[in-house]
């Protein structure tokens, strides 16, 4: 055989070869679309997730000499999964970190907060809000140390739920020109309308799962 044949040969072999993987794949995602299309969404419905949107952080906007003039900057409010830590976790940890978060808050007693988490597990709840308050990045910081919150989200339950609020490092110093936004994170006035469409962003998506109580978590 040629030389040139062997090559013609072993290219008509690669093709096969990518041409039946293709033809794999397609197959497999008519068969997810289609014919098991209805099972796995079901299945979803029975876990409670869902696709939801992620909204784009907005963008900054600056002066033409690179001042800061307006940013968005991340605050959390704190929300707990407590069937996730197990048995032993949270037995050792679960009076320290009622007592650090009676501490931080000053609303609830220790006892109080242990009684409210103690019930949400025995009711095997998988979601309740802390506390309503907005803290910054390093309250979080430092939460993320503590007792059975160190373990994470996954291990420890622990949920801290982005909320962006607008900040304007020259306060009321060109308010009127750079604008302001509304509840919806918006443009409604100024720069903040007129570039509305760039400084939004493009929002992502990601998959949520329903928590009792109505609240939602990523997974």
């Amino acid at each position: 055989m040629s030389i040139k044949r062997s090559i013609l040969l072993r290219v008509r072999i690669a093709f096969l070869l990518v041409f039946l993987f293709s033809g794999g794949i397609l197959f497999r995602i008519i068969t997810l679309q289609y014919a098991e299309g209805d099972r796995w969404r079901g299945l979803a419905e029975t876990l409670g997730l869902e696709m939801r949107k992620i909204e784009a952080t907005r963008g900054n906007i600056y002066a033409d000499d690179g001042s800061l003039l307006a940013t968005s900057i991340p605050f959390y409010q704190v929300a707990f999964d407590p069937s996730l830590a197990d048995r032993d976790l949270y037995a050792r940890g679960i009076d320290s970190l009622c007592y650090m978060l009676s501490r931080f808050y000053d609303d609830l007693t220790p006892t109080q907060y242990k009684r409210k988490i103690d019930a949400a597990r025995k009711a095997r709840r998988r979601y309740i809000l802390i506390n309503r308050e907005k803290i910054g990045y390093q309250e979080k910081k430092r939460m993320e140390s503590w007792p059975i919150f160190r373990e994470g989200r996954l291990k420890g339950g622990v949920i801290f739920e982005k909320v962006e609020e607008r900040f304007l490092p020259f306060s009321q110093l060109g308010y009127r020109t750079i604008g302001t936004v509304n509840a919806e994170n918006r443009g409604v006035v100024g720069l903040e309308y007129s570039f509305n469409r760039q400084l939004a962003g493009m929002d992502g998506r990601s998959v949520f799962q329903r928590m009792a109580g109505g609240g939602w978590k990523p997974v």
